[in-house]
């Protein structure tokens, strides 16, 4: 299993201060999103999440209906290739579901 590792050291007040955390890992990017416009909080985000398993571990992360409901309210020009790619992934999903 490989380490991931940040520079962020969590503590109860940092935590407390914020809802929403984008870490610089050594493997990326990571968002740590306690809530999200215009769907809500994380709990609302867990009823619908999707589990995958990366590096050996099962997470979960926002649905690809929920993520392109995201994208759709936030409007901005740079979220414009990626919305039209995450709604070719449902189609494709849908063209398999119905196989």
């Amino acid at each position: 299993m490989r380490l991931l590792t940040c520079r962020f050291r969590p503590d109860e007040r940092t935590l407390s201060a914020g809802l929403n955390f984008i870490l610089d890992t050594n493997e990326g990017p990571l968002d740590l999103i306690g809530e999200v416009e215009p769907i809500g909080p994380y709990e609302t985000l867990l009823t619908h999440s999707e589990e995958y398993e990366v590096w050996g571990l099962r997470v979960r992360t926002i649905s690809l209906d929920d993520l392109i409901r995201v994208k759709q309210h936030i409007g901005r020009p740079k979220d414009s290739e990626s919305l039209n790619q995450l709604l070719a992934i449902r189609r494709v999903r849908g063209e398999c579901d119905g196989a």
